[in-house]
């Protein structure tokens, strides 16, 4: 009897595990698999590792809809870039409101000002070009 290629799968579904198109195995053994090792230290390189792997804004793994290998790294850095985009933006507007309304001493000044408008644009630049790259 020769070893199956898809052990975890072949003990849940049976025969029927050898139905499956390669595309859909190969996903849902590795599935099957993380969930029967044992969890990893949270370490600072296992940290860089999963970070590494494409997690997305939320810090977790992409779970988008991804339609070829290597799309969900590329999915994960455009979700990662637009949040950072939405949080440079934030903080630059309330500084304008304190800038414009507030104490003078609470302002960042002029140079950390263009430090953030230059961090959105460059952000905003990436963000447009990988949604070109990955439509």
């Amino acid at each position: 009897m020769s070893k199956s290629r898809h052990p975890y799968l072949t003990a849940t579904l049976g025969d029927a595990a050898l139905q499956l198109p390669p595309e859909l195995a190969q996903p849902l053994e590795a599935a099957f698999a993380a969930a029967n090792e044992a969890p990893s230290p949270i370490t600072l390189r296992n940290c860089l590792y999963t970070i590494a792997l494409g997690d997305a804004a939320d810090g977790q793994p992409w779970s988008g809809p991804v339609n070829a290998t290597g799309t969900a790294t590329a999915a994960a850095r455009r979700d990662r870039s637009a949040a950072g985009l939405v949080a440079l933006l934030e903080l630059y507007h309330a500084n304008e409101r304190v800038r414009v309304d507030g104490e003078e001493n609470e302002d960042i000044g002029d140079g950390a000002r263009e430090g953030l408008m230059l961090a959105c644009r460059g952000l905003a630049e990436y963000v447009a070009l990988q949604a070109r790259v990955g439509s």
